[in-house]
């Protein structure tokens, strides 16, 4: 599934969830949302990692572009979720692109992209 839209305040973005509902990461999910990151006072882009299942998962975040560094991974024990964020409007004009996937299904990917608005010019890369 795919989903885009037009945020209020985080801009233009795009969605996509892959993955078979049945498999072994039905009970796996990554959320995002965004918020004013205090170390720096600029937006930044948050992904919660969850895991109902009954044992620890492993996920990966990925950069598809704007960034050279990562990727990043994550253990999330069974019923737990992990959080963290990236400071995309201090140190890529706002613009990210990230793939999260799981070691656990192959087959389960879920895509963000997009672009957190400042009111400063900015230019895709």
């Amino acid at each position: 599934m795919i989903v885009s839209g037009e945020g209020t305040k985080g801009g233009p973005f795009s969605r996509r969830f892959v993955g078979n509902a049945t498999a072994a990461a039905k009970s796996l999910e990554a959320r995002s949302s965004y918020a004013v990151e205090p170390g720096t006072g600029q937006l930044a882009v948050y992904f919660a990692l969850s895991n109902t299942g009954a044992s620890a998962a492993t996920f990966t975040i990925t950069s598809n572009q704007y960034r050279g560094d990562g990727p990043w991974t994550y253990s999330v024990p069974a019923g737990g979720t992990v959080s963290d964020f990236f400071n995309v409007a201090a140190y890529t004009h706002g613009w990210y692109d990230f793939m999260i996937t799981t070691d656990s299904d192959p087959s389960w990917m879920r895509r963000f992209v997009g672009h957190l608005e400042t009111g400063q010019p900015s230019i895709t890369g």
